[in-house]
């Protein structure tokens, strides 16, 4: 097959490209930072974030449990370093990501083009960042942006090093190779780049000096890592090992081979993951150029370096297809963008198939010709548009802007088993203001109760083996791996905790795992929801909360309201605290961000009937300045929606200066509610609480 020919001089028109391609990343950048610190670290981001508050203490990654946590020790230094200087917030925490996501899109865009074609790099830079899949990641306190970033930047360098014979680069190509899997190990799979080399340029190059040492060098750390895993870590590795024999090595890190990965990236991108397939067999069915001509060595590079990332790619998915661990679709995140190279590679090329093998025929004088080339262009584009799966900015956008409680269609996010963003730091800020020294805090999800409320004493986990395994037997008996609690996994055992700490306070931290089964039993959750004065705080999400025993006097449980001003999920406001509070808690809009629209979903179903609901506005804590001119007449509008059908039921004004309010409304018929509010941005308002009762109350 014959390579893409440039003619004439390519500078203006690069340069074209090149401004366009950092405009575009320059856009990514500044419409990414949009609300990237508004929403709670998840996911795993807490193990990262608690690494990092570790290394600023001790050095080094040592967790509360007195385990080290080796995995992504690169990636952890990096957030240590940011948070030293910057202080560490969800922001700060997770700018690391986008950064990486920013500098990969021109790499990418320099990769394609110096190896293949300029427009087939233009169109894979926007293939990516429009992308759902890159704008989760970079938005994510996670190593796998940074991780992706570390691959592409390897294979670039060890490509100049070994095939382009530039000999600075061997050694540059070592030493990426060995800091790749610091960021994450699934960065071992650049080893495959060494038997990538094998089959393209023969044994002969092979096993000379400069190739044998790099690759010993790189195997030789790679297989102590696998070693220092199995033997030295406690936290990070995947499944619970039983046997320390080589027998037992082998068996843990390796388990049958599975196809699981091949399908991820066929569940999320179909057409894309044919058209990748079907460039495979074209690379491989590609005839070889003739010995002689400028033309015929082009062709056969061309042909070389669609292979090389061909192998760079399969190799490490038949890898991972051995590889014992839980098949998630983020765990392919690395490979994406050399996925999406081949793929507007694999275009380019059926786009000259076209105009070669169709249109030649019909129309001879299109031969040879400029409109040859702009025809196969054209098709390519064509192509990109109607092949490329689930990309978008209406999709980048949503997720951009993200709230609680919005569904998270996703796929590298659902199968994970996330459908919605939690709220662990909400939760967690609350129980930190009111903790005592002689309280005693439980939580569902361990390292956020201690990333967020500063400590945790045991952990309530129900779920067996494969839920979580985050447990170990020690002489005090059994407690988590990362923070060292003790661990609760039955109701008597929770009974036990409150009922023999009658004169302190127990708090419980809530996550969503409160209402799944296999993470905690029915009994246990019937028990802590059969009261609902113990319920003192609810996330934004609506499902993290915090429950509270043994209070004397009863405060903040004490009152009871059907909504707390600070549950609701305004990104324009901030929870304060005063005695003056309902729960001594209420949320404050201030103006400066902006107009803001956030709803509220009530869990209780509510029978049809005429209902009255008061509001009680709070005086603004300190000082608030406000805008010149007349006051304006509402500040907060509220309407009251039926979930069933969507009928709205009232709408609502609140205006500054209030202390109480009330309206009333009718539901016909026996539905939960939903709450949208509006918030002008133009005044201070605090909210206190909202009830709804019978209006006959």
């Amino acid at each position: 097959m014959n390579a893409f020919r440039k003619k004439g001089n390519p500078k203006p028109v690069d340069a074209l490209l090149w401004a366009a391609v950092l405009a575009l990343t320059g856009v990514f950048f500044v419409l990414l930072l949009h609300n990237l610190g508004s929403l709670s670290l998840w996911m795993d981001e807490g193990f990262h974030a608690m690494a990092g508050q570790s290394i600023l203490k001790h050095g080094y990654p040592l967790f509360p449990s007195g385990h080290i946590y080796y995995k992504a020790i690169l990636y952890t230094y990096a957030l240590a370093l940011l948070s030293a200087v910057f202080g560490q917030n969800e922001f700060i925490l997770r700018i690391i990501s986008l950064l990486a996501v920013a500098l990969s899109l021109p790499l990418l865009f320099h990769m394609v083009k110096k190896y293949f074609s300029r427009w087939a790099g233009l169109a894979a830079v926007i293939i990516l960042a429009l992308s759902p899949w890159e704008v989760e990641n970079a938005r994510l306190a996670l190593y796998f942006a940074p991780l992706q970033l570390f691959c592409l930047l390897s294979l670039y360098v060890f490509h100049k090093g070994f095939f382009e014979d530039h000999k600075p680069s061997r050694w540059l190509a070592v030493v990426l190779l060995i800091l790749t899997p610091q960021v994450h190990q699934l960065g071992m799979g650049l080893w495959f780049c060494f038997p990538a080399l094998l089959f393209l340029r023969g044994l002969r190059r092979f096993l000379k000096k400069d190739v044998l040492v790099p690759f010993g060098l790189v195997t030789a750390f790679y297989g102590f890592m696998q070693v220092s895993e199995f033997f030295f870590w406690k936290v990070g590795y995947v499944y619970e090992k039983t046997d320390s024999s080589l027998r037992g090595m082998v068996n843990y890190f390796f388990s049958g081979f599975s196809l699981g990965y091949f399908k991820e990236f066929f569940k999320s991108f179909p057409w894309m993951s044919l058209t990748v397939l079907a460039g495979l067999f074209l690379c491989l069915g590609a005839r070889r150029a003739p010995a002689g001509g400028q033309d015929g060595e082009k062709s056969v590079l061309f042909r070389e370096r669609w292979l090389f990332f061909n192998m760079c790619l399969f190799f490490p998915l038949l890898f991972l297809g051995f590889f014992r661990t839980h098949v998630q679709p983020r765990y392919l995140f690395q490979l994406y963008g050399i996925f999406i190279l081949l793929f507007c590679l694999s275009l380019l090329v059926l786009g000259r198939i076209v105009v070669e093998e169709f249109l030649w025929p019909l129309i001879p004088a299109l031969r040879g010709r400029r409109a040859s080339r702009a025809l196969g262009l054209l098709f390519f584009a064509l192509f990109a548009f109607v092949l490329a799966d689930n990309i978008g900015f209406s999709r980048v956008r949503a997720i951009v802007q993200r709230r609680y409680g919005d569904p998270i269609a996703t796929e590298i996010i659902t199968r994970s088993g996330r459908f919605e963003h939690y709220d662990h730091r909400d939760i967690g800020g609350y129980v930190r203001h009111f903790l005592k020294p002689d309280d005693v805090v439980i939580a569902i999800h361990v390292v956020f109760g201690y990333v967020y409320a500063g400590r945790v004493d045991y952990w309530l986990w129900s779920g067996g083996p494969g839920t979580w395994d985050a447990w170990e037997k020690t002489a005090e008996g059994w407690r988590d791996f990362y923070v060292g609690a003790r661990w609760l996994n039955d109701l008597a055992g929770l009974k036990k905790v409150i009922e023999e700490n009658p004169g302190r306070r127990v708090w419980l931290i809530a996550s969503p795992s409160l209402y799944r089964r296999d993470h905690i039993s029915k009994d246990i959750a019937d028990f802590v929801l059969a009261d609902p004065g113990r319920l003192v705080f609810q996330g934004k999400d609506g499902m993290s909360a915090v429950f509270l025993w043994n209070e004397k006097p009863a405060v903040p449980a004490a009152e009871r309201h059907t909504i707390e001003g600070e549950w609701l999920s305004a990104l324009s406001a901030n929870i304060v605290y005063g005695d003056v509070f309902s729960k001594q808690a209420a949320l404050e809009f201030r103006p400066g961000k902006g107009r803001d629209v956030f709803r509220y979903r009530m869990s209780d179903e509510l029978e049809a009937g005429h209902y009255r609901m008061e509001f009680r506005l709070a005086p603004a804590t300190g000082s608030a300045a406000q805008l010149s001119g007349p006051e304006p007449r509402k500040v907060l509008g509220l309407t009251i929606v039926d979930q069933a059908d969507g009928a709205k039921l009232r709408t609502i004004s609140l205006q500054p200066g209030q202390a109480q309010a009330s309206a009333e409304f009718i539901l016909s018929h026996a539905s939960k509610l939903r709450l949208d509010f509006v918030y002008s941005g133009q005044a201070v308002l605090t909210l206190d609480w909202i009830d709804i009762k019978p209006a006959g109350e």
